[in-house]
């Protein structure tokens, strides 16, 4: 058979505008039974098959770029994937991204076996059908029970699978910059006025032209899907219930074009991209303008520029290998390829040019870039070293920020026509609030993830409490709107002194929740 991969344009059936999609590989009189047996033999990381709906698939190549990671494939490699699909997947994606991969049908796949468990009083024998693995026989909590992001992630932490909630959770190397990008934001203090007029609070915000209830956006982050079926549906219909903007990943499970055929044409996406070869970078301008011309949601464009080489992410690769029992070095080849080109400013200034649509560099992280990106006429800078997940000791995001907000204030930058926003961190009204009165907007990732383990009740949960937090601050800093705050609000002389003290909030000072998870009664 013949296996091999064909470029079918930026918006090609991936759902996530990926410049590449699975070849179809047999035609309608090729097509025959394989037996159990021969699923078997191609259980190897250079040789997959699985089999799904009583069909087989060679996903040997496509798992290499699985949003979700190789390990979550490679654990059915040669064996039956349709209960463990279905768990993590909306059958669409299917369709979506395996058409072109179908080896056959089947028809011997053996049957689920029972197992018994005996109760510790009666003693009697209870059947029950065998439970996946890594599949969580947990419950969440009523979402009555939620007071805070902090207490999504305390909720998803017990109940996702190990494999989910590692994708999610981890960051580079030893995670250093992970975990100050949130122990800066509580190095920053304020200093709040008194007898203030604030009886009319408004946290409404005009965000590159638009206007939203909010002063923050979803930011994009690949592996929804992991969490809920429908993915990156479930975001953008939240963030469209809330009024709130949502930044749609390049790779998500969810195409843009599925997403514009489901919302309103009122609703504000902003799109994150990136370059992964010469070629995308040749076709970009083609894109951009069609995006511009034919989807109206979309507000901005977001090119990732940090993106030279992958991060490894060592705590997943440790998970994967205890989930696959492959050995690291099987695994090192098998996580998402190396971009093929790296663009430079020359080649994004002739991108920046062929679209009316505002394009941000996404990942600065010097304020000398962010200087030039002003001066070459970009509209905006989004700081972020990606969570912490690319280059591990890069500085805390709130900190590049304030070094940056005082050069462009030296500089008389007018900040309607270079906006700045952040990422990195950010879970309370207060975090929010701090990134406001130093002059970007700040995007809010892994909290809304957990927040999907409710899905859409539990996004826009998230998004009230998030905003009932920022007008209830906003009310004790004396600020009645988003553009009173600046930075005599905030004490900034301890934000770079970096002493190596762990942060206990969560872990001491953190009331913990009751009832983080009950057991599903089989």
């Amino acid at each position: 058979m013949v296996r091999g991969l064909k470029c079918v344009g930026f918006l090609g059936a991936a759902g996530v505008c990926w410049s590449w999609k699975l070849r179809q590989t047999l035609s309608n009189d090729q097509k025959r039974v394989v037996t159990f047996e021969e699923l078997q033999k191609h259980n190897r990381s250079d040789d997959c098959w699985i089999a799904i709906n009583q069909n087989v698939y060679d996903v040997t190549e496509f798992m290499k770029t699985h949003p979700g990671g190789v390990s979550r494939i490679l654990r059915y490699a040669g064996n039956d994937a349709t209960k463990g699909f279905h768990s993590m997947h909306h059958p669409q994606y299917l369709e979506t991204f395996l058409e072109g991969s179908l080896v056959g049908e089947i028809n011997d796949l053996p049957r689920k076996k029972k197992k018994t468990t005996k109760t510790s009083k009666k003693q009697h024998v209870v059947e029950i059908e065998e439970q996946e693995e890594g599949v969580a026989a947990l419950v969440p909590p009523a979402l009555s029970h939620i007071f805070s992001l902090s207490d999504f992630e305390v909720v998803a932490r017990n109940v996702l699978p190990p494999g989910t909630l590692v994708h999610v959770s981890s960051g580079a190397d030893d995670e250093f910059t992970l975990r100050e990008n949130r122990y800066a934001l509580g190095r920053i203090f304020f200093r709040p006025r008194c007898l203030v007029d604030v009886s009319n609070t408004s946290i409404e915000t005009d965000i590159l032209g638009v206007r939203t209830s909010a002063p923050f956006f979803i930011s994009s982050f690949t592996g929804s899907n992991l969490i809920q079926p429908e993915g990156e549906k479930i975001l953008a219909r939240a963030a469209a219930e809330e009024n709130i903007a949502y930044m749609v990943p390049k790779r998500g499970s969810v195409s843009l074009e599925q997403l514009h055929a489901e919302t309103a044409p009122s609703q504000a996406f902003f799109y994150q991209y990136e370059f992964e070869s010469a070629e995308e970078l040749r076709e970009a301008p083609k894109f951009f303008r069609h995006i511009e011309t034919t989807i109206p949601q979309v507000r901005a464009i977001f090119v990732n520029v940090d993106v030279a080489a992958r991060g490894l992410r060592e705590k997943e690769y440790k998970v994967r290998q205890m989930e696959t029992g492959k050995s690291d070095v099987e695994l090192a080849g098998l996580a998402r390829p190396e971009p093929e080109y790296v663009a430079t400013w020359k080649e994004f200034e002739t991108v920046k040019n062929s679209t009316s649509l505002p394009i941000i560099l996404k990942g600065l992280q010097r304020k000398e870039d962010i200087v030039k990106a002003a001066e070459l006429g970009f509209r905006g800078a989004l700081i972020s070293n990606t969570g912490g997940r690319q280059l591990d000791f890069s500085k805390p995001a709130i900190e590049t920020l304030a070094e940056v907000h005082e050069v462009l204030k030296e500089r008389n930058i007018d900040r309607n026509q270079f906006q700045l926003f952040v990422e990195g961190g950010f879970s309370r009204g207060t975090d929010v609030i701090k990134a406001l009165c130093l002059g970007a907007i700040p995007g809010i990732g892994r909290p809304m993830l957990y927040s999907e383990v409710y899905g859409q009740k539990g996004v826009e949960k998230a998004s009230q409490l998030l905003k009932e937090e920022i007008v209830r601050d906003m009310k004790l800093l004396g600020a009645s709107n988003v553009a009173c705050l600046d930075d005599s609000y905030l004490d900034l002389s301890s934000l770079t002194v970096k002493l190596g003290i762990p942060n206990f909030q969560y872990e001491r000072n953190y009331t913990p929740m009751i009832n983080v998870a009950a057991k599903v009664q089989c």
